[in-house]
């Protein structure tokens, strides 16, 4: 998914609304309402070790991809190929709406031209109807220097989950899946 690939695009949208169907007036032990959701907080490292490998090739103990995101590791057309394929689902039946999250080369805001370009592609995620966009500036070389020589980066500050975060003090498999994830150009 991330390709806008018609077929697969169509399959998620069928896989999360069976999602959605299988959860719909489930009470809760305090008699609320179950709500699923595909934010994955920070189960996306916690719970790597637990599950086999995935039909996305993502090995037996590897991390998982950040919120309703691309894979880590799996190829993309780029940005715009991502959010025809991740609002193709109705995120309006899923609590959390689908935080996609988006990593672009920190290239793209160097010049005045590429704000720009970031800004269409924000405004054509909203067009698209999708609910929540998070987009991470980053520059694989620097957060690897970071991970060396923490002591001359302790500005960096990087989004990891919902939340931002030091990278320098963050735990070290946090650190790795940020500098794995599928970083764009715009």
């Amino acid at each position: 998914m991330g390709n806008a690939d018609e077929k697969t695009d169509r399959l998620a949208k069928t896989l999360l609304n069976m999602f959605a169907d299988t959860w719909k007036g489930r009470k809760n032990c305090r008699g609320g309402i179950y709500r699923c959701g595909t934010g994955s907080a920070m189960y996306y490292i916690w719970h790597a070790n637990e599950l086999h490998a995935s039909p996305d090739g993502r090995l037996s103990g590897e991390p998982f991809a950040a919120n309703y995101a691309p894979a880590l590791n799996v190829r993309v057309n780029g940005p715009i190929s991502v959010i025809q394929s991740f609002t193709v689902p109705d995120l309006g039946r899923v609590i959390n709406g689908g935080p996609l999250t988006i990593e672009i080369h920190d290239s793209a805001f160097r010049e005045a031209d590429g704000v720009a370009k970031v800004a269409k592609l924000v405004k054509f995620f909203i067009d698209r109807g999708g609910h929540q966009l998070q987009l991470n500036a980053i520059n694989r070389d620097q957060l690897k220097d970071a991970q060396a020589h923490p002591e001359a980066h302790r500005n960096l500050i990087v989004r990891v989950w919902g939340w931002s975060g030091y990278f320098v003090e963050l735990d070290k498999p946090y650190q790795d899946h940020i500098i794995h994830r599928v970083e764009m150009a715009v």
